[in-house]
């Protein structure tokens, strides 16, 4: 029953509709609360806000941005990995090339300073006939410093960076054999002074000449070691790349399985199996190349070096035999050089059959043993006699032995040097292949990381 006012008097308020002891003019409802209103994607749902809070962004699966950028980055890898593995079996193939060149070159100067040493000795000898030489022995010079010549001109042009060094050889090859014809010429005349040129002649050939090819011996040995130390190297990059690559596309599967609950994605999987076959193959291919590598660098490159040092200190010790007697009594440092010749001929030949190569020191045993009977006839004054059988050629003369030493270093030498070059050249094959398969391998990652991922983007649209 609603109060009225009676005539002439105002009308009472209207009673208040809101909740008990709330005053009129107050808030209600969310107002009362200090909240706000608001809807939420266009549904019409109100959603209360309070003033100070963040609203919480709605959670979900990874928006097809983000997977299209892991998806390039898994791209980038695979490209990363195609190169990466192509540079290391390019560069092992390339470093194997260079040492099986620069050994060969190594090989090509050690046996241009034997030539030398042997051409002084066969002119040394035949200056003990006296007068005209005869025409074997002046043979066998020519033949040693024809070889020696050759050997130049070969060398130049298999290494370009030794040509200076070979064209001041030469020179100093041009010298020596000058300064032979003029001890010749004057051996032949009957003049004393013809020993003296001839020992000018052998002192100017290892002070200019062998020191220079000494230091060309130095050079490509470095240079074969470093390209052996690049080949045994060229499986870390391809092998760290391809971990590398396999742990970021795991990692990615992960991540994308996680946010789109697709635990299994055929595309990735591939990937993984193809960086892991890639990282197997590296691993066995350029293991064995470093395997092949240490086994030639202690086994036949090791023994041709030792046996062209031994063969060397040989046709050292000849020379050296031979200016003895020229000396005539005064000849004590010559035969002092004999014995550091011999000493380091034997050293050597142990280390060349330490290193696999036949056991040669018997057959210098031998030739040591005549060359021992031609001294004690020179100490004892049968200074003709100990001639005599210095320039002999008959069996077990100091000639005949030393000719048969000579010729079994040589054969132990040239089947040392064949056997780097074989296994160098077998350490290689293949390597060309497997450079355009890890480029291959490359790609493959690239376009499965890619096309599986496309896969679950085209399936969150």
């Amino acid at each position: 029953m609603t109060a009225t006012a009676p005539p002439g008097r105002p009308a009472p308020p209207a009673a208040w509709p809101g909740p008990p002891g709330q005053r009129p003019g107050a808030p209600t409802g969310a107002r009362a609360t200090g909240a706000a209103l608001s809807t939420t994607g266009g549904t019409g749902t109100a959603v209360a806000t309070v003033p100070g809070t963040s609203v919480p962004l709605p959670t979900g699966r990874p928006t097809p941005r983000r997977m299209r950028l892991v998806a390039l980055g898994l791209v980038a890898v695979g490209v990363l990995v195609g190169l990466v593995g192509a540079w290391s079996f390019s560069n092992a193939d390339a470093a194997l090339e260079r040492a099986d060149a620069n050994a060969a070159q190594l090989v090509r100067l050690q046996e241009l300073q034997t030539r030398l040493v042997s051409a002084d000795a066969s002119a040394t000898n035949a200056f003990l006939v006296g007068g005209l030489e005869p025409p074997d022995r002046r043979a066998v010079y020519d033949d040693a410093m024809t070889t020696a010549a050759e050997l130049v001109a070969q060398a130049a042009r298999a290494q370009p960076a030794d040509g200076t060094a070979l064209a001041a050889l030469n020179v100093a090859m041009l010298d020596y054999a000058a300064d032979v014809e003029q001890a010749r010429a004057a051996n032949r005349q009957g003049l004393p002074v013809g020993a003296q040129y001839l020992r000018n002649a052998s002192a100017t050939l290892r002070a200019d000449a062998l020191p220079v090819l000494a230091a060309l011996i130095e050079a490509n040995e470095d240079r074969v070691s470093s390209e052996f130390g690049a080949a045994r190297a060229a499986w870390i990059p391809v092998v760290l790349v391809s971990l590398l690559a396999l742990g970021a596309v795991v990692a990615a599967s992960v991540w994308l399985a996680r946010r789109t609950h697709r635990y299994l994605n055929l595309r990735l999987v591939g990937a993984g199996v193809v960086l892991l076959v890639l990282l197997v193959g590296s691993t066995v291919t350029l293991g064995s190349v470093s395997t092949a590598v240490d086994r030639t660098r202690v086994g036949d490159f090791a023994a041709a070096s030792a046996l062209s040092r031994a063969r060397l200190a040989a046709y050292d010790a000849k020379a050296n035999e031979s200016l003895t007697l020229i000396s005539r009594g005064s000849g004590a440092a010559f035969d002092e050089a004999w014995e550091a010749s011999s000493a380091i001929t034997l050293d050597t030949l142990r280390d060349a059959h330490v290193a696999g190569a036949e056991d040669l020191r018997s057959a210098w045993d031998t030739y040591a043993t005549s060359h021992y009977l031609v001294r004690d006839a020179d100490a004892a004054g049968e200074w003709d006699l100990a001639v005599e059988d210095a320039t002999s050629d008959a069996e077990d003369s100091v000639n005949a032995t030393f000719a048969a030493f000579d010729a079994r270093t040589a054969d132990a030498l040239a089947e040392a040097s064949q056997g780097t070059s074989d296994t160098l050249a077998e350490a290689r094959s293949g390597l060309g292949l497997a450079v355009w398969l890890a480029a291959l391998a490359g790609l493959a990652v690239a376009g499965l990381s890619w096309t599986g991922f496309a896969r679950r983007i085209e399936e969150y649209r």
